[in-house]
């Protein structure tokens, strides 16, 4: 059964740092939303069960409740950046959280998660700009850039290339908000970008290449 993963196009074009276990909880919780039936607003928790990310994910049962607890703890801090055009039609940078409540129930396994006002009401206005995926075409990605760098050309699969980034705003992207990690070019396309598009050209269903301008 398909697992689509919706977000709309400000939250795909967002800038933010969220580790690899982070970003699954996150479109776990997207899944689920969707899925129950319940979908996604600023007071109900959607409930992740730990099962759910070893099955899909196929991480090892006692790694996957470590991963899942800690990504509790660090998720209720991180914050994201995006653009919103206001009724003006000038642009406004807005900075948010992910989540407003977290919570880890030890007996059940199970992370709830109640997203915050900026996540839920871009949720909720999905019928407008949004991008979907199936979540079984991120499971086998290891690297949390290559996660975002999906992302981030998915939502350009249908024009079949994306418009040329600027080098520091795809880097904010993908999830490099610290100026001096990878800052060498040389290191930044190994590290990050090319082993980035490696596992996406090898887990994923597009091939990827890029040039650089």
């Amino acid at each position: 059964m398909s697992k689509l993963v919706v977000k709309d196009n400000a939250l795909m074009n967002a800038s933010y740092n969220l580790d690899l276990v982070e970003q699954r909880l996150i479109l776990l919780a997207i899944v689920e939303a969707r899925e129950s039936g319940k979908g996604i607003n600023a007071n109900d928790p959607l409930t992740v069960h730990a099962e759910s990310y070893i099955n899909q994910f196929g991480v090892a049962r006692q790694t996957a409740y470590q991963a899942l607890k800690d990504a509790c703890d660090d998720l209720f801090a991180r914050q994201f950046s995006y653009q919103e055009i206001n009724e003006r039609g000038n642009t406004e940078n807005v900075r948010s959280r992910w989540v407003s409540e977290v919570r880890y129930v030890d007996a059940e396994a199970t992370v709830k998660l109640i997203f915050s006002h900026a996540v839920a009401s871009m949720c909720s206005r999905l019928e407008r700009h949004f991008t979907s995926y199936d979540l079984d075409q991120i499971a086998g990605l290891s690297s949390k850039y290559a996660v975002r760098l999906y992302e981030l050309v998915i939502a350009w699969k249908s024009t079949g290339k994306t418009p040329v980034f600027k080098l520091q705003d795809f880097r904010d992207k993908i999830g490099l908000l610290d100026e001096n990690e990878y800052k060498d070019m040389c290191t930044f396309k190994k590290n990050v970008l090319e082993l980035a598009v490696k596992q996406i050209n090898e887990h994923t269903d597009i091939k990827l290449e890029y040039e650089q301008h």
